[in-house]
């Protein structure tokens, strides 16, 4: 009985743990089948319930209500915790997340669930296994025990998961569910339901029951797990199934204004009552549009793009005065209103425009982050001072006589109010570093009493754990660690910093800086107007005087206690807010740039490099610098391949050069003649000499150059961003046959396109894929060619009957897929010819399928997709998926490169090359740049849902509509997927769809609804024709009235409608043209709708074509671009100058005419006194006939007129005769031959043919002034020079350099080349002598004497040497090994100096100088 009564509690206890719900539908029939241990008890109780049946049966039968008890439903323990089981707020959140995630659950209403506020998590996966219901449940109760009585059985519950379902969590998730199920299956409980004690386990040793109590035990626990425990939290974040994420899906604000990839901060909302927009707007006017930048950027973000929005495409740095007042009501449309950038800069034009356009406004919305996190910053200093504020009365208050010690000062309320003036960070962080050098004892004593409790975290408006922060980032030299930090809390005990400035006060030397004259605010004061404002006051008394008073243990001499002032005053001076701010404008307009190559640079950085232009720089002022120099120049120091430095001398107009520090000095000195005066100005001046550099100038060169790496990196990313707008602001491919003229009609094409494209490896034996794509984008088939198809001419037999096969299969192809279209990967100049095989098939089926396209198309893009889509086409051959995107591409660039940030993962943008040095841009950085391009040309192009719903690859184009995002869209798609529905109007994003009225105002009008589609719908009486239009639902009524007027419509009649007054107008617009807008936008402002002059022109010009296509029409590849795509070079890296290595193919020769033939007149060679043929130079003729006939029957190849080589990358080159050598060159065979490497350099580049012309004469190689390569203005040529001549002189003198050796033979010599030559003059032909190696201790060289002042060296090789200065065992000289030195002069050099003289001894031989 005990044992039963502690059975019954603890279920009891399982009750209220996991019976959280009613349910009326008779679930209660299903009996929890983890409950494998019941007790009889528990079974008995279970059986005392009547079924609904057996209540109704008896109320029939006898009359009598019964009071029925209700029955619950189990959720299923194994998928909920114990923790989040415990109340009824943790159901909800979990319930609306299962919905979200899962479909929901029959029953559900989609409205309610969608606004739901969010709550606690349900496990979305209890969905995939709730048990089946059984109504034959008593089936089985037929079998009884000994006594009769029936046996209770469990019935086994099997669990249905839908396919769909299983589908779409291993899409989200990337994992096999159906191993997840096996983890929560009960099949293997089957055999424990069979289990009674009366009748055992059926094994005799019960190993059986035992394993699979053990299996059932451990899948129990792994089964007893939530989503939230099985998947990485990192995994539901990256999906967006964690609590914020249905936050921001529920929530009526646009998903980038709560959370986005273009901010970190959220847009907050502003306070009516305040001033804070005008602040705002004038902050950020005067940061960003008064061209406070200091290098010369070109930041007008190009041309094009902006038309989609109105306006010009440009923009300047500069705005004018009437700007600010147009950022102000920008701000108020982004903060108040909760309105987008594309929202404002279509539909709140009026209010922006002329001064502002939809550029500066996505910088507006990017500052405005700044703005709110210096606010905030400000903020908690304000209640940093107030807490030290209240800290010093108290103090005051408790001691009321206690007097300050030299250094200490009162905060005070203008002080804090004095923070409401601070405007930039830098600001910001110098009022800290000044208060925390004066007011660190205070801050020490805040934290000593919070640690001790003796502070009400509470009551005071200070932030603690701020307050530490701050501390810890101003323990620079001259700042206080804070004493008495340690003091026995109940924290850990603080580290107590204790520099020289903390020394110094302790030792009471603040009394001596304050006697030297000026105070560091005077003196920033004097700084910042450039003139002694205040003159230093001179102290009587003589400083070494003074600091005999301050003598003690740490400073136990007057110059130890002269060296702690100064350095109290540098600290002082250095922590100044007034002296920062002037040595960081003066670092700006003084500072000049040095550059200098290390070691390693002058080894790597040479003609090619993208630094050679800066190797060595002098004096370069930095508001010279353009672009992204200085991004180049700091990863070239961070390469270690140069050295950056700052200077701030500045010249007078006399030439003279004078330091800031000096005019820093000359603004602390007294200017009067005593010992003492020029004592105290030594002082000062070491004071400041000490504070400019080891305070001033490293912070401030530190704050320049993270200014300058900022433009620079700036101007990069809207480089790159303005290389993306032009791949996506392109229109759909329109076939020139296709009702678009020439393929640039301004409507939006209504259908795709038929498509065919083809890629192929840089691999001349690769095959060619070709993909078939329908107006869709979707495949229809794929084709693999030989290689022979995009081969030129081929002669031998066996290629060309390949090639006429592969002709004609790719003629069957084009005449099955008919296609409009053909695009072919540019992926090496193999697609040239391609492209000329494939015009000639289209000739053959030009009857049945009339003027195919056929385009080279730049793979860029695609090779990214290639290895991004592998889930859409896991097994199709990469060129299938690369020639699939290409497809895409022309079908709609737009929607192909959206699909590169697929489930919210913008990181495939990055992959695309769209700067030379987008590299040295953050992610954090470039990132948001694209982004904001691509959300310009979604709401500019439009969105059409319905299209969305049926195909998942337009699908990614739906959460960069304005208001919408990631979540927002996903919720959207997946609620109209799951109720079966499409839109028929905008409308019923809010009535059928939930969306609350901000993120329907932002979205409505870039949503396109096509309402022909449903004109002969009897769903819907009528159909809202301005849907499919950029009009705002918020002036559909002006558009009526403007169609009613220009109809000249009677409005009072009762058959006048406005929708056929639409339907008409967009009949014949013209009528339209006679309206004046401007009286009816005035009539409209005093109705109080505000300015609208330019919607009504944008209504206007909308009624003329709804969703007029605005972006440029596709354009074939130019030549420059084809040559780019195709070689990777651009007219930069083959300029003219630039030095190139090439293969000699062959020799250009030219066929002698007719004329030149017939008075041909053989040559004498000089050298063989042969005959020789006048344009060959061919010399083995021994008579003149010989020569004639050579000329007459074809054998001569003609005149030579230059070389013929190839550069690496595949393009041709040709070296004219005249540009070989410096000297007359007839016969080129004589200086090159196929095969061998030379180096030229570039003097035309001829892009059309694929073609350089080059010169090798030693002049034009050597770096003639025409030749040379651009350099920088500030290039140092004098550095360069001597680095040169240094460069000589090492290689000189490292080719002199040998080590001595001790070697015992007469022929041997301790000396180098020039002495060894010399040592041989006077000796005989055939001589040697062996001499040390350069090359080390293991070689020796063998210099012997040809002929006079001709001289061979021999290079012997030493192997098996007892050490490193022993002569080796084995000398090798090249194949030949000898045993010693004799050896070689015997069987070596004997032999080779008797040739000589045999040679030199010959009838016919002559002397040079014969």
């Amino acid at each position: 009985e005990e044992e039963e009564e502690e059975a019954e509690g603890q279920e009891t206890a399982e009750d209220r743990a996991f019976l959280n719900d009613h349910s009326d539908d008779g679930d209660a029939e299903r009996e929890n089948d983890d409950k494998i241990g019941r007790t009889k008890r528990k079974r008995h109780r279970a059986d005392d319930i009547l079924e609904e049946d057996d209540y109704d049966l008896l109320e029939e039968n006898l009359g009598v209500k019964f009071k029925r008890k209700k029955k619950f439903s189990r959720v299923k323990a194994a998928f909920v915790d114990e923790d989040e089981a415990s109340g009824d707020e943790e159901g909800g959140g979990r319930d609306a997340l299962a919905n979200q995630l899962f479909d929901g659950t029959a029953g559900a209403g989609v409205e309610d669930s969608a606004r739901a506020a969010p709550g606690p998590r349900r496990d979305p996966t209890a969905d995939f296994f709730a048990p089946m219901s059984s109504s034959d449940e008593d089936v089985d109760d037929f079998i009884v025990d000994d006594n009769g009585d029936p046996v209770q059985r469990k019935k086994k519950s099997h669990r249905v998961y839908s396919s769909k379902q299983l589908e779409e969590a291993q899409e989200l998730f990337g994992v096999d569910m159906n191993e997840f199920q096996d983890l929560v299956d009960d099949d293997d409980y089957e055999d424990l339901d069979d289990y009674d004690p009366a009748y055992g386990s059926g094994d005799e040793d019960g190993n059986e029951l035992s394993q699979r109590s053990q299996k059932r035990k451990q899948r129990g626990n792994l089964a007893n797990k939530s989503i939230y425990d099985v998947f990485e939290p990192s995994e539901l974040e990256k999906k967006h199934f964690t609590d914020r994420d249905e936050e921001i899906r529920v929530t009526d604000v646009p998903e980038r204004f709560q959370i986005d990839k273009l901010r970190s901060f959220p847009v907050q909302p502003v306070d009516e009552t305040t001033n804070e927009l005008d602040l705002e707007a004038d902050w950020i006017y005067k940061r960003v549009f008064c061209g406070t930048l200091i290098t010369e950027q070109n930041m007008s973000w190009g041309d094009g793009g902006s038309t989609l929005f109105g306006g010009e495409g440009g923009g300047s740095n500069v705005k004018p005065a009437t700007a600010v007042s147009k950022i102000k009501q920008a701000l108020h449309f982004m903060r108040k209103e909760s309105f987008e950038v594309p929202f404002i800069a279509t539909y709140r034009r009026e209010y922006i425009e002329p001064d502002l356009n939809v550029r500066d406004l996505w910088k507006i919305y990017q500052w405005d982050e700044k703005w709110c996190k210096f606010q905030l910053r400000k903020k908690n200093m304000k209640k940093l001072f107030a807490a030290v504020v209240d800290l010093q009365k108290t103090k005051i208050r408790e001691n009321p006589d206690h007097l300050l010690p030299p250094g200490s000062r009162l905060l005070t309320q203008n002080d804090i109010d004095r923070l409401d003036d601070l405007q930039t960070q830098e600001d910001l962080k110098d009022a800290h570093g000044h208060f925390c050098l004066y007011y660190k004892p205070e801050l020490a004593e805040l934290d000593r009493r919070r640690r001790h409790g003796d502070v009400d975290l509470n009551e005071t408006p200070l932030d603690f754990n701020f307050t530490q922060s701050q501390l810890d980032m101003t323990q620079t030299p001259g700042v206080d660690g804070g004493e008495g930090g340690g003091g026995g809390g109940s924290g850990p005990k603080r580290i107590v910093r204790r520099d020289f400035y903390v020394l110094c006060r302790e030792a009471g030397l603040l009394a001596v800086a304050e006697k030297f004259g000026l105070t560091p605010e005077k003196y920033g004061e004097n700084l910042r107007d450039n003139y002694q404002r205040h003159e230093t006051e001179q102290y009587p008394q003589d400083p070494d005087d003074v600091a005999e008073e301050f003598v003690c243990q740490h400073f136990p001499d007057v110059e130890s206690v002269l060296r702690g002032a100064i350095h109290v005053v540098a600290v002082q001076l250095a922590k100044e807010p007034l002296v920062k701010q002037a040595m960081r404008q003066a670092i700006v307009e003084k500072a000049k740039i040095c550059v200098k190559p290390t070691k390693k640079g002058k080894k790597e950085i040479d003609e090619h490099h993208d630094l050679s232009r800066f190797k060595y720089l002098k004096n370069k002022d930095v508001k010279r610098l353009k672009a992204d120099e200085f991004a180049q120049l700091q990863q070239g120091e961070k390469d270690g391949l140069i050295t950056l430095s700052f200077d701030l001398h500045s010249a007078d107009g006399f030439g003279n050069t004078t330091s800031y520090l000096n005019e820093m000095k000359q603004l602390y000195y007294r200017d009067e003649f005593s010992l003492a005066v020029e004592n105290w100005n030594r002082l000062r001046s070491d004071a400041v000499e000490k504070a400019y550099k080891n305070f001033l100038l490293p912070v401030a060169e530190k704050e320049l150059r993270h200014k300058l790496i900022l433009e620079a990196r700036e101007c990069i990313a809207s480089q790159c961003a303005q290389k993306l707008r032009q791949w996506i602001n392109v229109a759909p491919y329109i076939p020139s046959g296709d009702g678009g003229g020439d393929g640039r009609s301004g409507v939006k094409a209504t259908k795709g396109i038929r498509v065919l494209a083809c890629s192929f490896e840089d691999d001349r034996e690769a095959p060619v894929h070709f993909a078939m794509l329908d107006g869709a984008g979707k495949l229809v088939d794929t084709f693999e060619m030989t290689c022979y198809v995009k081969r030129g001419r081929v002669f031998r037999p066996a290629d060309v009957r390949w090639k006429e096969d592969g002709l004609k299969l790719m003629t069957d192809m084009l005449q099955r897929c008919k296609p409009q279209v053909i695009a072919i990967a540019a992926a090496s100049r193999d697609a040239i010819t391609l492209k000329d095989n494939l015009e000639q098939c289209a000739a053959v089926v030009e009857r049945e399928i009339p003027s195919i396209s056929i385009e080279i198309m730049d793979p860029e893009m695609s090779r990214v997709v290639q290895w991004s889509r592998k889930t859409e086409f896991p097994s199709l051959h990469s060129h299938v998926r690369l020639a699939i995107s290409l497809a895409r591409r022309l079908q709609d660039p737009l929607v192909e490169f959206t699909s590169l940030c697929a489930d919210d993962d913008a990181g495939n943008l990055l992959s695309l090359h769209l700067h030379p040095h987008q590299g040295l841009v953050p992610t954090e950085q470039l990132l948001p740049a694209l982004l904001i391009e691509i959300i310009n040309q979604v709401n500019g192009v439009g969105v059409d849902i319905n299209r969305a719903l049926d195909d998942d690859h337009y699908a990614h184009v739906v959460p960069f509509v304005c208001g919408l995002g990631p979540r927002k869209a996903a919720a959207l798609l997946k609620l109209l997927k799951r109720k079966g529905m499409i839109l028929e109007n905008r409308s019923q994003l809010v009535t059928r769809c939930a969306m609350g009225p901000k993120v329907f105002l932002n979205c409505a009008g870039f949503v396109t609804i096509d309402g022909s589609a449903f004109i002969d719908s009897a769903a819907q009486e009528y159909v809202e024709i301005l849907d499919g239009s950029r009009i705002h639902p918020e002036t559909y009524e002006w558009a009526r009235k403007m169609a009613i007027d220009a109809l000249e419509y009677d409005e009072t009649a009762d058959d006048t409608t406005p929708q056929a007054a639409v339907d008409e107008i967009l009949e014949s617009p013209d009528k339209l043209r006679d309206l004046d807008l401007d009286a009816f936008a005035d009539e409209l402002e005093r109705q109080g709708f505000g300015r609208r002059h330019t919607t009504l022109h944008e209504i206007r010009y909308e009624l003329f074509a709804m969703f007029k296509e605005k972006r440029t029409p596709y354009q074939p590849l130019t030549t420059e671009e084809l040559f780019t795509i195709l070689t990777g070079e651009t007219e930069e890296t083959l300029c003219r100058g630039r030095l190139v290595t090439c293969t000699v193919t062959g020799i250009a020769r030219r066929q002698p005419d007719s004329e030149a033939i017939q008075d041909v007149a053989p040559l004498r060679s000089e050298t063989t006194h042969l005959l020789q043929c006048p344009f060959c130079f061919q010399d083995t003729f021994s008579e003149p006939s010989a020569v004639w006939n050579h000329v007459d029957g074809g054998s001569c190849p003609g005149q030579p007129t230059g070389v013929r080589t190839r550069l690496d990358n595949g393009i041709t080159g040709f070296v004219n005769l005249r540009n070989l050598s410096d000297r007359p060159v007839k016969n080129p065979e004589e200086r090159v031959q196929a095969g061998m490497s030379i180096y030229c350099r570039i003097l035309r580049l001829n892009m059309e043919k694929f073609q350089v012309d080059l010169t090798c004469k030693s002049s034009d190689l050597a770096g003639s002034d025409e030749l040379q390569p651009e350099r920088d203005q500030c290039y140092d040529y004098d550095a360069a020079e001597a680095d040169q001549i240094r460069k000589k002189k090492e290689m000189k003198k490292a080719k002199s350099n040998f080590v001595k050796r001790m070697i015992v033979h007469p022929a041997f010599h301790n000396v180098g080349y020039k002495a060894a030559e010399q040592l041989m003059a006077s000796m005989e032909v055939g001589d040697c002598v062996i001499r040390p190696s350069s090359k080390g201790c293991d070689h020796l060289t063998i210099t012997w004497k040809v002929d006079e002042s001709l001289y061979q060296h021999i290079d012997v090789d030493e192997q098996d040497k007892e050490n490193p200065m022993a002569l080796g065992r084995r000398l090798v000289i090249g194949k030949e090994v000898y045993e010693d030195l004799d050896e070689i002069i015997a069987r070596h050099m004997q032999p080779i100096a008797s040739y000589a003289r045999e040679l030199f001894n010959y009838k016919y031989y002559r002397h040079a100088d014969d």
